[in-house]
């Protein structure tokens, strides 16, 4: 067992008691019946802001103490190169995300994600999937010895 862990139980429950202690704040504050249902959407999203900000920041600190490695995040397995369709999805999920991020903050607003930017993140997830397929098809037929011409066996033999 990890002698982080009772640490990151400590943090997370402490995380987990903030957020309900904000959504209760929020929620049982003085307030008419006509805004109670805005309060109590109010104190959920609050709630889970919270939440998601303190995991964020375990996994930060798990980041900075060595618990999680990323070398090895965009190589490519086997060949030990980087991997140009993991690169791609990368890039492609974090400049969308930050541009709904900026309209957001920017706006106020959720804002309508148009179908070309959904296209665009499909097409590189496509080939990611696809890429790993392939790779995952090479890595069978080299590990196989289905009698093909790559392990030396003799193809007309039978």
């Amino acid at each position: 067992m990890d002698e982080k862990a009772p640490m990151r139980t400590w943090l997370l429950l402490l995380c987990l008691a903030a957020a309900i202690g904000l959504a209760l704040y929020i929620a049982t504050r003085p307030v008419d019946l006509a805004h109670r249902m805005e309060d109590l959407k109010l104190s959920v999203g609050y709630g889970l802001l919270v939440l998601i900000f303190f995991l964020g920041f375990v996994i930060l600190v798990d980041l900075a103490h060595g618990n999680i490695d990323l070398r090895a995040l965009l190589e490519e397995k086997g060949s030990g190169g980087a991997s140009m369709g993991r690169f791609q999805l990368l890039i492609f999920t974090f400049v969308v995300g930050l541009s709904l991020f900026y309209v957001v903050v920017c706006e106020c607003r959720i804002p309508d994600i148009p179908t070309n930017v959904l296209v665009l993140l499909g097409v590189s997830a496509t080939t990611y999937g696809v890429g790993k397929g392939i790779q995952a098809t090479r890595d069978d037929k080299g590990q196989s010895g289905d009698g093909g011409p790559h392990d030396g066996a003799d193809p007309n033999h039978r």
